[in-house]
């Protein structure tokens, strides 16, 4: 049992992280969250894929160095498993947490409320005003002796 206890325990992990992903999902779908920058959204939705793949990578770059190595002789298969099992849990992980959630009504066919009025963020009497100016006629020059 004792030489299980590694891989096991990664099993374990790698559900914790599946679990803590979906506890996740549905607390965001209860919680009202601040509308937040747009540039930080698509960061986020950059980086997602980018972390998803460089797990991948690091899964089958594992995979292969436990096999090129001689990793059966010194690793046991079960802790092997967990391992790879923890890289995938995390890039579900990954995918739950940071995938925006579709709201209920999002699909209703009911028009959108208009967009609430935009004030300045000075009062009236400090936002800068059009000057106007009213030119006066040209005079003619005259040449006087």
């Amino acid at each position: 049992m004792l030489d299980t206890a590694i891989g096991l325990s990664l099993y374990l992990t790698a559900a914790a992280f599946v679990l803590h992903g979906i506890r996740a999902r549905r607390l965001k779908r209860l919680e009202a969250y601040e509308p937040i920058n747009p540039m930080i959204f698509a960061a986020g939705e950059i980086m997602r894929p980018i972390l998803q793949i460089a797990a991948a990578y690091a899964a089958v770059k594992t995979s292969f160095m436990y096999y090129a190595l001689g990793g059966p002789r010194i690793f046991p298969l079960v802790d092997f498993g967990g391992l790879l099992a923890v890289i995938a849990a995390y890039g579900i992980w990954i995918q739950l947490k940071m995938q925006p959630v579709a709201e209920p009504n999002q699909g209703s066919s009911e028009p959108a409320p208009p967009p609430a009025p935009q004030l300045p963020a000075l009062p009236p009497e400090l936002i800068p005003q059009p000057a106007a100016t009213q030119r006066e006629p040209a005079r003619a020059l005259e040449l006087i002796d």
